[in-house]
C-alpha cells in the first residue's frame, strides 16, 4: 500500500476526453475514474479538458475570464476557464471558441481537423499557465496519449529552468499507440517545437512529426493501459512501429491494468436489465436471454448459445477474420447478437450475415447504452478476437454478466481472461476461452470449443461461468499502482 504523504499529492490530469461530459473511447473513462479513485486516497486531483460545443452549451461558471496561453515564441491565444465540480474531482474546462466550439471533438464527420495539432497543444501548454495563475503547483502532470504528449516536452524545454514547476514530473498514459498524432513538419514553429528536436530520436518520423513520440521521450513514466500491452510495445511486431523508440525507454515503461466501474456494470443492481441476477441465483439471465431473444427477432431457444458482440468496426478489433469465420459457425445451432458502428465495409458484411441467417443472427448499427447492457447480460459468450488490444472493457464486463469471454490472446485481454486448457485441466481457475493467432481458422476453433462447452459439458460451463463472475479489477487496485508510480517520480 502507498503510504500517506504529509501533504496531499497535486496532480493535473490533461486529456482531451471525459465520461459523462465528452466521449468517443475508453481514454474518457479513464480521465474520469481513475481521477475519482486517486482522490480517495491522500491527493488533490484535477482535469483539464476543451470545452467543446456541447459543453459551451451547458454554460458551466467561468473559473477565470482570460488566460493568456503562449504556445510558441511569438503567438498567445487569449482563453478563458470554466469549472465542473464532479464528486472530488473539479475538471477545468479551457475555452478558446475558434479550436473547440466545432461540431465534432477531433473531425467534421469526414476529415480530421487540418489543426488538430495546434487545437491539442493549446490545451497542453494552457494546463501550465493554469496551474500557475491558480497558484497550484503541481506534483504531477499526468497527459493521455496524442493530444496532451507534448507535456513532457513543453516542461523541459519551455518551462526547465521555471522554479515554479521544479518539482513537478510528467505521467503519460498511452491508450492506444496506434494513434500516434502524425502530422505535417511545418507545425514545428506553430507548436512551439525547436527544429533541434525534430530528429528519429525525439519527434521526426518519416518527415513528420509524431507526437506520441514526444510523450515516450521526454515523459518522466510511459504507462501503457496494461502491463500486456507494454510488453507488445517493445516488440517489432506488436508496437505500431515504434518498438526501437519503447525500448530505449524501457525503464520508465510500466503497464498499469485500467479498472471497471461496477457501479454501472452490476448484473445485481443494473437498472438497464428487465431482470437482475447474481452468481448465486441466474434466473435472472435467462430472463433476460429470453427478452433480448423476442427483442431481436432471434428464435426463443434457451438451450442454444448466444454469441455477443459490441464493438466499433474497425481492423484493430479482427472484423477481417472473425466474419469468415462467423459464416462458418452458422453451420450449428448458434445465435449471434451484434452491436457496432464504424468501417462501413464490416458494416455491411454484418449486414449480409443477418440477412443471410434470419433468426439466428441480428446485427444493429451504431451505439446503444441499453442494448450494451442487454446484450452482456443475455449472452452466453462474448466475442473479442482484437489483433490488438491495449487494455479492453468488454472481457471485464462479461465476466461480471456470467458471459463468458472469446479473447485473442494480447495485451489487456491476455491480463484479464484466464483460458479453459482444452482438457478442462484448470477448470478451477478458467474464466473464459482463448486463441492466440489472428486467423479464421483458430478463431472459428475457439467458438466451437465454445458450442462444445454449452452444450455437451455443461457442469463445466457453469464452473468456468462462476469463476468468471468472482473476478474484480477494480480502480481502487489501480490507484494504488499510480500512486506508487507517482511517489517514485516525486521521489527523484
Amino acid at each position: 500500500m502507498s503510504q500517506p504523504t504529509t501533504t496531499p499529492r497535486r496532480i493535473l490530469h490533461v486529456a482531451s476526453e471525459y465520461e459523462g461530459l465528452v466521449k468517443t473511447g475508453g481514454l474518457a473513462d479513464v480521465a474520469r475514474a481513475l481521477p475519482a479513485a486517486l482522490s480517495n486516497i491522500d491527493t488533490d486531483v484535477r482535469v483539464l479538458i476543451p470545452c467543446y460545443r456541447p459543453l459551451l452549451e451547458r454554460n458551466f461558471p467561468k473559473r477565470l475570464h482570460s488566460l493568456s496561453v503562449p504556445v510558441n515564441l511569438t503567438e498567445r491565444y487569449g482563453c478563458s476557464v470554466r469549472e465542473w465540480q464532479d464528486g472530488n474531482i473539479t475538471v477545468y474546462l479551457l475555452e478558446h471558441n475558434d479550436f473547440y466550439d466545432r461540431a465534432g471533438l477531433y473531425d467534421d464527420g469526414s476529415w480530421p481537423y487540418e489543426d488538430n495539432p495546434l487545437r491539442f497543444a493549446l490545451l497542453t501548454k494552457a494546463a501550465f499557465e493554469l496551474c500557475r495563475e491558480l497558484d497550484f503547483r503541481p506534483d504531477i502532470l499526468h497527459s493521455h496519449d496524442w493530444q496532451t504528449a507534448l507535456t513532457g516536452y513543453y516542461l523541459r524545454v519551455h518551462h526547465g529552468d521555471d522554479p515554479f514547476f521544479a518539482g513537478t514530473r510528467v505521467a503519460f498514459n498511452v491508450h492506444n499507440g496506434a494513434y500516434q498524432g502524425r502530422c505535417h513538419a511545418r507545425w514545428l514553429s506553430p507548436l512551439g517545437i525547436d527544429p533541434r528536436h525534430f530528429t528519429a530520436d525525439h519527434l521526426e518520423d518519416h518527415g513528420e512529426i509524431n507526437l506520441l513520440k514526444a510523450g515516450v521521450t521526454f515523459s518522466d513514466a510511459i504507462i501503457p493501459v496494461s502491463p500486456g500491452y507494454a510488453a507488445e510495445l517493445v516488440e517489432e511486431q506488436t508496437s505500431h512501429g515504434l518498438w526501437q523508440l519503447f525500448r530505449q525507454h524501457q525503464d520508465r515503461l510500466q503497464g498499469i491494468l485500467n479498472g471497471c466501474d461496477y457501479g454501472q456494470w452490476n448484473p445485481e443492481t443494473d437498472r438497464l436489465l428487465p431482470a437482475r441476477f447474481s452468481a448465486a441465483d441466474l434466473d435472472g439471465k435467462a430472463a433476460c436471454k429470453a427478452r433480448l431473444q423476442t427483442a431481436l427477432g432471434l428464435a426463443p431457444e434457451p438451450d442454444v448459445p448466444l454469441f455477443g458482440l459490441i464493438s466499433r468496426l474497425t481492423d484493430q478489433k479482427g472484423f477481417h477474420y472473425l466474419i469468415p469465420a462467423l459464416h462458418e459457425l452458422m453451420q450449428h445451432p448458434v445465435q449471434l447478437a451484434l452491436l457496432g458502428s464504424g468501417d462501413a465495409h464490416f458494416a455491411g458484411l454484418l449486414r449480409d450475415l443477418a440477412a443471410a441467417y434470419p433468426g439466428q443472427v441480428h446485427f444493429t448499427e451504431g451505439y446503444s447504452d441499453l442494448l450494451s447492457h442487454r446484450i452482456e447480460a443475455a449472452s452466453d459468450f462474448f466475442l473479442m478476437p482484437s489483433l490488438f488490444e491495449p487494455c479492453g472493457l468488454n472481457q471485464i464486463y462479461s465476466m461480471r454478466y456470467g458471459t463468458l469471454p472469446i479473447v485473442r490472446r494480447t495485451g489487456g485481454l491476455r491480463d484479464t481472461v484466464v483460458p479453459l486448457q482444452a482438457n478442462g485441466s484448470n477448470r478451477d481457475s478458467a474464466t473464459g476461452l482463448a486463441f492466440d493467432n489472428p486467423s479464421i481458422e483458430d478463431t472459428l476453433v475457439a467458438m466451437e470449443q465454445a458450442v462444445q462447452l454449452y452444450r455437451e459439458q455443461r457442469e463445466l460451463f457453469n464452473q468456468v461461468q462462476q469463476n468468471a463472475m468472482r473476478q474484480r479489477f477494480t480502480w481502487d487496485q489501480a490507484a494504488q499502482e499510480y500512486l506508487q508510480l507517482y511517489d517514485g517520480l516525486m521521489a527523484q
